[in-house]
């Protein structure tokens, strides 16, 4: 109960500052896109008067064109006007001038910025970079979605300076199959061999999350992750004669991570990005759980991971990859996890601007565990995972968006390892699978 009350507590106290945003600007118009407040974008705001006279704003061009796509093209509408990036004047979409990938992001990715002169596109593009397009090339390309966030994995396209995300969600995991290597076996056949007299059979994981991520500048930005664990393994003693449950409760390891943008396209469709991290030792490590290392609910010190990320778009899809290393510290008891080595890829279709379908796979190699400086030998193995992940945009308020994703993923290889020690196998559970759930919202502050 007292659990529930702090993280009740804590959600309460980092959405009140939205609920309070919502009383002072409820009449304040929004991007129908990003749901961004009109009235602060005043440089690059756009105007679409439809057909049978219903008007649309957006915050900038990019979100203009995603709804004029969306709706079937320029026909669809009888007027499209932008604002001159110099001047602030009202100008007709289709006579204006583009500069897309320059250094100045001032609404929403990719950035492309209206001019009514070309003199002025070219002079602004000598100085920002980027290239210049017109109307119809403008229209080309823009995808759906400014960005996809992968499940398991990190995507190399960063937000823009000043554009705040958070989350709250839960997830599940369950394991159920003994592993002997790549084989898998159902905990009650596994027991019944001779001389086996205990093993585990049946491992739970429930998890409270808690994500933030923030652009610092249009190249870097941190990402924070935090959690409340629930844990459970339930394991045969006495060959089989008894089932003993064993539970674990805490707050885990918090998770840092900053990525910087290495490079990317004047189209925004690709990015290299280095990803840092750490995680810090606020999770318990408790020795009594050294034999069972997956009850454990933090690692006990720092861990440190680099590595890179690389995405692609193309039209409808988003493409997303990563490769990292993590090396893990030595902690107080003489405890060392195995480091980790990763590896995963990601594709996304995003039909329309508000929602996205993908599939991920993804795989860990990890070294064995250590314990006095001796290597635990069932301990390290390779697991991969296939995830289905499913985005929806549900609102626009607050000045920004409110977004659900559900997850859920399987084990489609695991190779881990076990030891005979006598008669009996030590070994780590696999199979199984899990599920997330998560509702964050989205907003960029604007930096003038």
């Amino acid at each position: 109960m007292k659990r529930r009350l702090l993280i009740s507590f804590i959600c309460i106290s980092l959405c009140f500052p939205f609920v309070v945003l919502a009383d002072s600007g409820s009449a304040r118009p929004g991007c129908e896109i990003c749901g961004m407040y009109i009235d602060q974008y005043h440089r690059t705001s756009t105007h679409l008067t439809f057909k049978n006279g219903e008007t649309k704003d957006t915050c900038g061009v990019a979100c203009m064109l995603r709804i004029v796509n969306d709706k079937g093209g320029p026909d669809a509408f009888s007027k499209i006007e932008v604002r001159d990036w110099k001047s602030k004047r009202t100008i007709p979409a289709a006579d204006a001038h583009y500069v897309i990938g320059s250094r100045l992001i001032p609404d929403m990715m990719p950035n492309l910025i209206a001019f009514e002169k070309l003199d002025d596109a070219e002079a602004f593009r000598l100085k920002e970079g980027g290239a210049i397009l017109n109307f119809t090339q403008g229209l080309m390309s823009i995808s759906p979605m400014g960005m996809t966030m992968p499940a398991r994995i990190k995507t190399a396209v960063l937000p823009p300076q000043g554009a705040l995300n958070f989350g709250i969600g839960y997830m599940y995991m369950s394991m159920d199959k003994v592993q002997l290597g790549s084989d898998s076996i159902d905990p009650e056949d596994f027991i019944k061999r001779p001389g086996q007299l205990s093993a585990p059979k049946k491992m739970t994981s429930k998890a409270t999350m808690l994500m933030a991520n923030y652009g610092i500048t249009d190249k870097l930005s941190l990402g924070v992750n935090a959690a409340y664990f629930d844990k459970k393994m339930e394991s045969y003693k006495m060959g089989g004669k008894v089932t003993e449950t064993t539970t674990n409760s805490g707050y885990g390891d918090i998770d840092a991570t900053f990525r910087y943008n290495l490079w990317n396209d004047v189209y925004y469709s690709k990015f290299l990005t280095v990803l840092a991290g750490s995680t810090l030792p606020t999770g318990e490590f408790e020795t009594k759980y050294i034999t069972m290392p997956g009850l454990q609910i933090g690692t006990g010190d720092f861990s440190f991971t680099g590595g890179l990320l690389f995405s692609h778009r193309f039209k409808d899809l988003w493409f997303h990859y990563q490769g990292t290393y993590t090396a893990m510290l030595e902690n107080s008891d003489d405890y060392k996890f195995g480091d980790i080595t990763r590896a995963g890829a990601a594709l996304h279709y995003t039909p329309t601007y508000d929602f996205m379908v993908g599939l991920e796979v993804d795989g860990a190699w990890y070294a064995k565990d250590e314990y006095r400086n001796a290597e635990l030998n069932n301990t390290g193995g390779f697991r991969s995972y296939l995830t289905g992940v499913a985005d929806w945009k549900f609102l626009t308020a607050l000045g920004g968006t409110f977004s659900v994703r559900a997850t859920g993923g399987i084990p489609i290889y695991e190779d881990i390892n076990h030891e005979r020690v006598g008669s009996m196998e030590k070994t780590k559970m696999g199979g199984g699978y899990f599920a997330s759930a998560m509702v964050s919202f989205n907003r960029r502050f604007p930096f003038d």
